[in-house]
């Protein structure tokens, strides 16, 4: 008896289900549910897209060469922002230029993107004056480059070592090592010679005084 109920009872079941699958208000009920399922897909996404304005792009403009004071009114109408990130000198070049930029131009970035700019320094950095006495010349050479300091005229005077710095001079004055140099300046250097060949007269000193002796020799 048992188990005819619990036959029947599946039978009912199966046959409520199936009618109510065929139900006006089964139908309804869902697409409602499709509906609501494809919002709740949707929307986020296209909200994502908006947020992040996905197919919306700018081509980076060229700010090579521009003047500091120009950048605010060239980028004013482009939707794009600006920072300046660095200085770096170059005597080829007019302080105050831009003269790098990241992303480079015709970049395609998006909406309000910061471009990243390098510009020419006004003033040279200060470096610090090597000591070039006593070295070689070819020493002496690759000291200043390696400080960014340019060899200027060498001018050479009798003495026993031969190509080595006798003394450091800028702009025709003795420089002292450790002075701090704007970086490119131009360093003369006084070079030994070796023996001078020049040939003078001795003057006589016999009966002179030691005193008289000496002052002979400076005139």
């Amino acid at each position: 008896y048992s188990i005819v109920f619990v036959y029947l009872q599946k039978i009912f079941f199966v046959n409520f289900f199936f009618q109510f699958l065929k139900s006006k208000r089964f139908c309804i009920h869902f697409a409602i549910s499709i509906v609501i399922g494809f919002i709740i897909l949707w929307l986020p996404f296209k909200l994502l897209n908006l947020y992040t304005r996905h197919s919306e792009t700018i081509v980076v403009p060229d700010f090579y060469g521009l003047q500091t004071n120009e950048i605010a009114q060239f980028i004013s109408d482009k939707n794009l922002r600006y920072m300046i990130i660095d200085s770096v000198f170059d005597s080829k070049v007019k302080g105050g230029l831009v003269i790098r930029q990241d992303p480079e131009k015709n970049f395609q970035v998006k909406r309000d993107r910061t471009i990243y700019l390098t510009i020419s320094a006004v003033m040279p950095p200060l470096v610090k004056m090597p000591n070039l006495v006593d070295v070689s010349m070819r020493q002496a050479m690759a000291m200043l480059e390696s400080c960014g300091l340019k060899i200027g005229k060498k001018e050479y005077k009798p003495d026993l070592c031969v190509n080595c710095v006798l003394a450091q001079q800028m702009k025709g004055k003795k420089i002292e090592p450790g002075t701090m140099i704007p970086k490119g300046s131009i360093i003369d250097l006084i070079l030994g010679k070796g023996e001078s060949e020049e040939k003078i007269n001795i003057p006589c000193f016999i009966g002179l005084t030691m005193e008289k002796a000496i002052k002979k020799i400076y005139e």
